[in-house]
């Protein structure tokens, strides 16, 4: 519970201060006046101050899962008729992520003030997306807030399986890739190294393979905190080249270029499109404003400026289809399957089942991609540590022949 940090006048020269804890700054206020006291200043305490609340804040973060439990736990309470400001409270007791505790409780002191959902929603930007805020705000609307929940339910559940689908097919891959990463580091640093003493010794011809492997070696050797270094600063610098503008268009473009991920991208894209409009049409918002909310959904830029242009011609009184049409990145029945729901007048109904076959279609693509990247990788990996093994046994051979001779 919130605690409130405050100064009260006790008589007509005394005054008070210290701190309590209430659900709101009203509730603080009232509970001094029951208390006798007049109040001069309450204040929330700010529990986010110090530096172990920060370190704590920076590594707690609100995972996907546990706002689509949030969802999930609010349909289900106003379903059975609770109202609304106890059902907020009810959640916030039972929550075990403190931030998320905290952004429920302001959630309902903010409903406790008079504002709808949906504004008290918008306040937490960064946690709700504005496809959440305008469901809500159109259940609002239409006095059918505990279907738009459960809409919102379903939606965010879709959306964290294809994630996971993501997740666990990059798993693998990145575990591989590390482990590989680290036995070549440490092989090349400080295992062969030992061997290059026992070649110099005998000042025999050497393999090529095993000159270069010992030049590598004396470099790391000397310089591996360089190269930590240099990895870690061009790690960073990569990371800032993503996040910019400029380079995540760059990356994403480079992504659509590539035959396989092409495909899987395109087809998670799709799926995101489709239910997000279908969503968003199903329950009565303007096509030109789910058209903004769905383009800021799109992960890949480059879909997403496409998407924005949708806006623009669908504004000029051109229809959905032909819109699609002029995007490339949209497969030809994607722009079939909208020209029907136009022609049939069921847009929502047609999205909806093309987001339902995307999603399997994403299933089979992540599939496709792992059965061929694991192998790759391995095979990759395999190369490069077979040259490292070889270029020491080559030397070991010849000197071994040259003794026993």
């Amino acid at each position: 519970m919130p605690q409130f940090q405050y100064e009260v006048k006790k008589g007509p020269e005394e005054k008070l201060s210290g701190t309590l804890e209430a659900d709101s700054q009203r509730a603080a206020v009232a509970r001094l006046r029951e208390m006798g006291y007049f109040p001069l200043n309450v204040e929330r305490v700010q529990e986010d101050g110090g530096s172990k609340a920060l370190l704590k804040r920076a590594f707690q973060r609100i995972r996907l899962s546990e706002r689509n439990i949030f969802f999930r736990q609010l349909a289900n309470l106003t379903e059975s008729g609770m109202m609304l400001t106890r059902a907020l409270r009810t959640i916030a007791k039972q929550g075990e992520n403190p931030q998320l505790v905290a952004v429920v409780d302001e959630i309902r002191e903010s409903v406790q003030q008079g504002n709808s959902l949906a504004d008290a929603l918008a306040e937490h930007g960064r946690l709700f997306p504005p496809l959440y805020i305008n469901l809500v705000r159109a259940g609002e609307t239409g006095g059918m807030l505990d279907d738009v929940l459960w809409r919102i339910v379903a939606f965010g559940e879709q959306e964290e399986s294809l994630r996971g689908k993501f997740v666990t097919a990059l798993i693998y891959p990145i575990f591989l890739s590390i482990i590989s990463a680290i036995s070549v580091f440490i092989l090349v640093s400080f295992v062969f190294p030992k061997f290059i003493g026992i070649f110099n010794e005998f000042n025999a011809a050497l393999p090529l393979p095993t000159v270069i492997v010992m030049a590598i070696c004396n470099f790391m050797g000397t310089w591996w905190w360089a190269v930590l270094l240099g990895l870690a600063a061009g790690g960073w610098g990569s990371v800032q080249w993503f996040r910019s503008e400029s380079g995540r268009q760059q990356w994403d473009r480079f992504v659509l270029r590539v035959p396989v991920v092409r495909t899987l991208v395109q087809r998670y894209e799709m799926a995101k499109f489709a239910r997000t409009l279908g969503t968003l049409l199903d329950n009565g918002v303007p096509i030109l404003t789910t058209l903004e909310i769905t383009a800021d959904t799109m992960s890949n830029h480059v879909i997403r400026e496409e998407v924005r242009t949708l806006h623009g011609r669908v504004t000029a009184g051109g229809a959905m289809s032909e819109a699609l049409e002029q995007c490339a990145h949209f497969p030809p029945v994607v722009v079939s399957m909208f020209a029907v729901g136009e022609e049939s007048g069921r847009i929502g109904a047609v999205t909806n089942r093309i987001a339902d076959a995307y999603d399997v279609e994403v299933d089979r693509a992540v599939k496709a991609v792992t059965a061929l990247f694991e192998p790759l990788l391995i095979v990759v990996m395999g190369v490069i540590i077979g040259f490292l093994v070889i270029a020491m046994l080559l030397p070991m051979l010849t000197l071994s022949s040259a003794i026993a001779a």
